[in-house]
């Protein structure tokens, strides 16, 4: 397959996103290369993402790997290292942050039913995560050897990584301390298929997707769909707190792979003896939705207005609507209102929906356990898009799949 970069969308860390055309059709790709330097970044980590996306595909709300490669780097300095590519669908519409951003500068917001029935869609690829059943659903048996196959090869990878990092050094005991820590790699830090082991074929082996956010989440070509990519930070759930030490790598991760605006209270201050589960997808996707009603996340919001540190607020669940109180000072309570406004089904100009509201509200509980499931949401959400008025221009759109 012959490619040309044609432009460099993002890049951080050990990774870059790359613009890419395959040259004799002209169709466009994203391209994400990822530098594995030895004792640095494994490939079976760098992989992980394909592995997860070969696990739940098809799905018609989480993106694909169209394919992958693991490349020596030809680093003389480090003959260990790697360099692994993930090819990716590219959608020209972006995601709902370019959205968000789009709306501000323009002064616009989404029409609400629209927005609900995108967000209708990203329910529906959480649950296929939240109870994903071994063998099952989306992809079944097939789905699960795929995935089976792209960690075989990410192992190898690192096993030749190791093989030729000790060639180099000569050293018995970094040889075995590197081996060491290849093989013994924490489960929660990405063994996608591993975590699998023991869990019999249709059993639920739950996973959270530990960074749902507004640039995590595009925008199909035909508008009406969205697709959830970036399953890096993906995680098996639940996740028992059994010591400090655990509870501190737990934090360590989240400040790593969930982003700070939208990341759930259990993952800034993660307490011994707790449970973490699927409930930090659900929080996440609160403030996702607040992001594309407002323009930021609640917490960002909130420590703007406040100068307060957005982790306080997220701690305190202080956060408000534009037109109410603190939601820790008054429980959501409206400034202002006027005749008819508030009602269920009804939004007054530039204002939310009462039902939209109550769908935020029910996913930014500071305790998990008072979060609703992800079928609690879909509910919610169907009911709010029920009882919507069409959108204008809008009447038939639905969500695919």
């Amino acid at each position: 397959m012959e490619d040309s970069v044609t432009e460099t969308f993002s890049q951080g860390g050990f990774s870059y996103v790359y613009l890419v055309q395959y040259t004799s059709t002209s169709q466009l790709y994203a391209l994400k290369k990822i530098r594995c330097p030895f004792g640095q970044e494994s490939v079976s980590l760098a992989l992980k993402e394909a592995e997860a996306y070969a696990l739940f595909s098809p799905h018609p709300h989480i993106i694909p790997a169209v394919d992958h490669a693991v490349t020596s780097a030809n680093d003389k300095s480090d003959p260990g290292s790697k360099t692994v590519y993930i090819l990716l669908p590219y959608y020209r519409r972006g995601n709902l942050q370019d959205a968000i951003n789009a709306n501000l500068v323009n002064h616009t917001q989404f029409p609400e039913r629209r927005l609900m029935v995108l967000f209708l869609g990203v329910a529906k690829a959480l649950k296929a995560m939240h109870q994903y059943r071994v063998r099952g659903a989306p992809g079944g048996a097939q789905s699960r050897q795929n995935a089976n196959k792209v960690r075989k090869e990410a192992e190898e990878a690192d096993k030749d990584a190791a093989r030729k990092a000790r060639s180099r050094r000569k050293d018995v005991d970094i040889e075995e301390e590197e081996e060491a820590d290849i093989e013994q790699e924490p489960l929660m830090n990405g063994e996608v298929m591993r975590s699998q082991e023991g869990v019999g074929d249709g059993e639920i082996r739950a996973y959270a997707h530990r960074d749902v956010k507004p640039g995590n989440i595009m925008i199909s070509d035909s508008g009406t769909s969205p697709i959830l990519m970036d399953l890096g930070s993906l995680a098996p759930s639940p996740l028992h707190i059994t010591s400090r030490a655990l509870a501190l790598q737990t934090q360590d991760l989240a400040a790593e792979h969930s982003t700070l605006p939208y990341r759930a209270p259990e993952l800034f201050d993660t307490k011994t003896g707790t449970v973490i589960d699927t409930k930090t997808d659900i929080w996440s996707f609160g403030c996702t939705l607040f992001a594309c009603l407002v323009g930021k996340s609640p917490f960002e919001m909130r420590s703007e207005e406040t100068g307060g540190s957005l982790s306080i607020c997220v701690l305190g669940g202080d956060w408000r609507f534009p037109d109410e109180e603190s939601a820790a000072n008054g429980g959501g309570r409206r400034k202002v209102k006027g005749k008819g406004k508030g009602r269920e089904g009804e939004r007054e100009e530039g204002g939310i929906s009462e039902g939209v509201r109550e769908v935020v509200r029910a996913c930014l509980r500071v305790e998990a356990s008072e979060r609703p499931d992800v079928d609690e949401v879909i509910g919610m959400i169907e009911k709010v898009v029920e009882e919507l008025p069409p959108d204008e221009g809008d009447r038939d759109a639905e969500v695919e799949g």
